[in-house]
């Protein structure tokens, strides 16, 4: 293990070849949208290539939600004016049906070791009863941040202060039990007295001078060095646990994925953030909307979405159709609804309609769409990516501590509730938008045995749904 490579990681090279041949197949293949993108990568990133351990992918999941972007809890379509084309309909409800069953099996396999005692499991149902209730863009982080203080004042004081309450009633009931027995064995010589000279038994009993002496610093002996044992124990506590800690951080810090880079650089990530933002909000403030679009404004306009945006699609659809529909008027409502249901028939996040709005913006303004597709993808990724990178390098630093464990025990539950109540959302849109109900059930079950017990790749489960949905749509709306 050489200085420059600490983890003993493999070259550069090897590791950015993974990384990007990882990627780029889950470019093409991620149909199903976002709770789908979630069974994707838990199925990729933990299970096959063990990047990050079951709960760091669930921590990492919690700080997306709690944090602006596109996030990967449900999967909805936006109540817009309008309509969707039926092809595109059940083509999505084909690759959502694949993906309820895939979720639910994701959420199953995380279960097994996040929800593992009584109070993770009240927090994550309480979490997923939420969250499949109210749709709030501002629940999810205040659900993360509630359920870390709720499972760090239970594990700091409550379960402490149960303990030291049972010992007590524990040390009672055997002071008790002790002090009847000497009563019993007290009585029992008034009660038969016994034969002989009291003082010749006195005799026989009293221990000699030198055993007497011996037995004294024997004993003394032995107290000195139970005394300083029950010192170390008793009187510095403190000192014990941070020794605990200590080891425990030593081996933390073995065992720890790197990040290649520091948390002054993620100090910096944030200001950028931060700086952009402003910037972003002072260039809708002064520049007044204008049916021709121009770069500076667009921008803006999607900069500021994706940093205000908590909820991924259900909440982006409707407030970008506010901004480019209503306010700017820089495409049509019915150029709007056009791309949304392009994007919905595609794979990737819904954050993709920011390549289709910018490009029509710029085209019917007379300018590049590319350009205007590629600066709109870029403006509504951005701020979401950088205020994750400007936490991860903490994150990575502070997770390890006994205190934040606490808090995140409590964040995972309640994260791996919102896996749990993706399965309920996704059916409620799956069969809100008409088709067979039954036929949608025996898709998701369906993906459910394919990709948990007969070992089939999760995009192809994913694919073949949306297969499934083409063949619905040919057969019962045609």
């Amino acid at each position: 293990m050489s200085p420059s490579n600490p983890y003993n990681l493999p070259p550069i090279k090897e590791r950015l070849w993974e990384t990007f041949h990882t990627y780029y197949k889950l470019g093409f293949t991620t149909f199903g949208g976002p709770a789908a993108h979630i069974a994707i990568l838990h199925d990729e990133m933990v299970v096959k290539r063990e990047w990050v351990s079951n709960e760091q992918f669930t921590e990492l999941f919690a700080i997306c939600q709690a944090l602006p972007g596109p996030a990967s809890t449900e999967l909805a379509y936006s109540s817009i004016e309008g309509g969707i084309p039926t092809w595109a309909t059940r083509l999505e409800q084909g690759l959502a049906s694949a993906a309820i069953g895939l979720v639910a099996l994701a959420a199953y396999k995380m279960s097994t070791s996040l929800a593992t005692d009584k109070l993770t499991r009240i927090l994550a149902l309480v979490a997923g009863s939420i969250s499949a209730l109210y749709t709030a863009p501002w629940l999810l982080p205040v659900m993360m941040i509630a359920g870390g203080l709720v499972s760090y004042v239970f594990d700091a004081f409550l379960t402490p202060a149960h303990h030291n309450w049972k010992e007590k009633r524990i040390s009672r009931r055997e002071k008790a039990k002790a002090e009847e027995k000497d009563l019993e064995q007290g009585q029992g010589p008034k009660e038969a007295e016994p034969t002989g000279s009291p003082d010749s038994d006195n005799i026989h009993n009293e221990p000699s001078p030198d055993t007497h002496q011996t037995e004294v610093s024997d004993n003394k002996a032995s107290s000195v060095h139970g005394t300083i044992r029950s010192r170390g124990k008793a009187e510095s506590p403190a000192t014990t646990e941070k020794a605990d800690d200590f080891v425990l951080d030593n081996k933390a810090d073995s065992e720890r994925k790197p990040f290649s880079y520091s948390k002054k650089l993620g100090l910096v990530f944030f200001l950028v953030f931060l700086v952009l933002l402003i910037a972003s909000i002072l260039v809708k403030a002064l520049v007044p909307p204008s049916p021709n679009a121009d770069y500076g404004p667009l921008v803006a306009t999607f900069y500021f979405v994706g940093s205000i945006i908590f909820g991924g699609g259900p909440v982006i659809i409707p407030l970008l159709q506010t901004y480019v529909v209503d306010d700017s008027k820089w495409m049509t409502a019915q150029q709007f609804l056009l791309g949304l249901a392009l994007i919905q028939s595609l794979p990737g996040p819904n954050f993709n309609f920011a390549c289709f709005l910018g490009a029509v913006a710029m085209v019917n303004a007379g300018k590049s769409g590319v350009a205007g597709a590629a600066l709109c993808f870029l403006a509504i990724f951005f701020p979401g990516l950088i205020l994750k990178n400007a936490i991860i390098p903490f994150w990575q630093f502070v997770r390890e501590h006994s205190s934040v464990k606490m808090v995140f025990r409590g964040v995972n539950a309640c994260a791996l509730g919102l896996v749990f109540s993706a399965t309920w959302l996704l059916w409620l849109q799956v069969d809100g938008h008409g088709g067979s109900s039954g036929f949608h059930a025996v898709i998701a079950s369906a993906a459910f045995v394919a990709s948990g017990y007969l070992g089939i790749p999760t995009p192809l489960v994913i694919i073949v749904g949306g297969g499934m949905g083409a063949i619905e749509y040919a057969v019962s709306d045609k």
